[in-house]
């Protein structure tokens, strides 16, 4: 999570990051349907264009500098978002809002090509991430989150405290140099892990968010973030995702592909 802006941080901060999300009671993201409802298509990047903000997205902070990390990008006719962090951490977040208990699932792809260097989320002077992903849960004022992270040196499967926010909880998905420059795609259970982390039943979803941040160790990362989805208990592709150069046509192919196995 970001470096302190103002002082009390850790007062302040949880506040800050919902500010965008629960601002609005009704989903402010496009919402694509496939023919079932087993598979709900959330962000492909694919509506905006290349070198410029993804403008529904909310931030988090100095609207100007979220403009100069994250811009959509495209290779081989596929866009995706591309985040470049220099000594800087601020936050995006969709607004979705919905009961985890429908879809209990997301899955993304990712690709980092640098991490910041001795980044440690377990501890307040390193906090950095290469990349995270945000699940927000429950209410505007305390919200509980779960990050998920490709975390420069903390293990796969580490699942700990976030030191900066005592209402939410980290998963390291990935971690460290292999795999740098591949995508990498991703499924999470938030549900089930809302209900081993916090020990209760989640409320309802407000949002996800995204963050490269390199501002504790003051160095560089470098991530893109593509293709996110939100899937029932019992969905699951039987193929894995198309290609970066397939486009949001074959994310929904892929989609297609599923139903007519399960149906």
């Amino acid at each position: 999570m970001p470096a302190p802006f103002t002082s009390p941080y850790v007062v302040t901060k949880p506040l800050c990051l919902l500010a965008f999300l629960s601002a609005v009671v009704v989903l402010s993201a496009p919402q694509v349907r496939a023919a079932s409802s087993d598979i709900l298509p959330v962000e492909t990047f694919e509506a905006y264009a290349p070198f410029t903000f993804p403008a529904l997205w909310k931030v988090r902070g100095n609207q100007h500098e979220a403009q100069t990390i994250y811009r959509v990008m495209e290779e081989g006719g596929n866009r995706f978002l591309h985040a470049y962090a220099n000594q800087q951490a601020i936050q995006i977040g969709l607004v979705q809002g919905f009961a985890p208990q429908e879809f209990p699932r997301l899955r993304w792809r990712w690709r980092v090509s640098q991490l910041p260097p001795g980044g440690d989320e377990r501890r307040k002077e390193t906090h950095d991430s290469a990349a995270g992903v945000y699940v927000i849960f429950d209410n505007p004022i305390l919200p509980r989150i779960i990050k998920y992270v490709w975390s420069s040196t903390v293990p796969v499967g580490t699942r700990v405290q976030n030191p900066l926010y005592w209402r939410a909880q980290m998963v390291v998905v990935e971690s460290g140099p292999a795999g740098l420059g591949e995508w990498k795609s991703e499924i999470v259970n938030f549900y089930q892990d809302y209900q081993t982390l916090f020990g209760a039943e989640p409320g309802k979803v407000l949002g996800i968010g995204l963050m490269t941040s390199s501002s504790y160790t003051k160095s560089v990362a470098v991530a893109d973030y593509d293709d996110f989805l939100l899937l029932t208990r019992d969905s699951l592709p039987l193929t894995p995702f198309p290609p970066p150069s397939a486009g949001l046509g074959s994310v929904l192919g892929s989609v297609a592909n599923f139903l007519d196995h399960t149906t």
